[in-house]
């Protein structure tokens, strides 16, 4: 691969990094092909997971200590609450040599970054912008990290406790197109006999409020990113709720046939890129896991066209409820 196909933001990483024996990479896959000496890795999505060795996968949120310093190389997340997560894990587990370069876009990156960095870190810079991109170095933990709260995050919803990860869509809240939604819970309630999946999860406030009122089905959740499985299972854990959850790339875990009622706020774009490819993909598959007669629940932004979709590759629909920004529809399998 010449200079000019490869990856403006993996180039950057690699020539801006000090020299170490060992290179954690976070986030950004590519970039282990690219680092000499012990390397460990782990991306959120499992998608991006599936490009990394088994022997070699290191999840920060789970890692504890690490025994030999290693510098890190990571992706800047689109979310300063996951940044603000990830830089204070790396505080606690990486010591007094913790030297991380971060790197991004440059139309994706703010100054916000910095200031969040600041918060975990005395010294924080920016390399010159080379092609778009550009890195920052994160060095020299504070002694006194301005901590602004604890990760997981815990809220209230409805009485229930949801917690979530820095990552997870509007973190431990819920976001106006799901409280649409679960206006409706009764009547996606009265569609389920026995099994029903929260497609796309994030922190389990659709599968919550599903497993609370219909204890005796089996409750399925499914996500392409870790932190919003493991958000979904600790607001399972925080309601004493059973909950069955995938950690898989939208409905595939799910056998063919087996549930009453899809139930989604599916995502419209995968990091910053508004590839809508994935969201097509996984609604589609609705029609597979769906029993004859099942249906499919949607919430989503007035201006995307998922309603002619499902018509087309699930069944009928009709639409329950538009406001102003969100619409809600019901489609049943053919």
């Amino acid at each position: 691969m010449d200079a000019a196909t490869r990856d403006p933001v993996d180039e950057l990483i690699a020539a801006e990094s000090p020299h170490a024996d060992s290179v954690w990479v976070l986030g950004r896959p590519s970039l282990m092909h690219m680092a000499e000496g012990r390397v460990a890795a782990w991306a959120d999505d499992c998608r991006d997971l599936a490009d990394i060795p088994e022997a070699i996968r290191l999840n920060p949120l789970t890692a504890g200590d690490v025994s030999d310093s290693p510098v890190v190389w990571m992706g800047l997340p689109a979310s300063l609450d996951e940044l603000d997560e990830l830089l204070g894990t790396l505080w606690r587990i990486l010591g007094p040599d913790a030297h991380i370069v971060a790197g991004g876009r440059i139309k994706h990156m703010s100054r916000s970054m910095n200031d969040v960095a600041a918060r975990w870190f005395n010294e924080v810079h920016a390399s010159l912008g080379v092609r778009k991109a550009r890195v920052l170095h994160f060095s020299s933990p504070r002694q006194r990290p301005a901590i602004t709260g604890t990760w997981p995050r815990t809220n209230t919803v409805n009485g229930l406790t949801i917690r979530a990860h820095g990552g997870v869509f509007h973190t431990a809240g819920v976001d106006a197109g799901t409280s649409l939604l679960l206006d409706y819970l009764d009547a996606i309630a009265a569609d389920v006999h026995s099994d029903a999946v929260d497609l796309g999860c994030g922190n389990g406030v659709i599968s919550a409020h599903l497993a609370r009122l219909l204890p005796q089905a089996t409750i399925h959740a499914t996500d392409v990113s870790w932190q919003a499985i493991d958000s979904t299972h600790l607001t399972a854990q925080a309601n004493q709720l059973d909950i069955v959850t995938h950690w898989c790339d939208g409905l595939v875990d799910i056998p063919n046939e087996s549930v009453d009622a899809v139930v989604t706020n599916p995502p419209f774009h995968r990091g910053t890129a508004q590839d809508h490819a994935p969201t097509l993909a996984m609604l589609a598959d609705a029609a597979r896991v769906l029993r004859p007669g099942g249906t499919l629940w949607c919430v989503y932004n007035n201006h995307l066209p998922w309603a002619s979709h499902v018509q087309r590759t699930v069944g009928p629909t009709h639409q329950v409820v538009r406001n102003r920004r969100y619409t809600v529809i019901r489609t049943v399998r053919r």
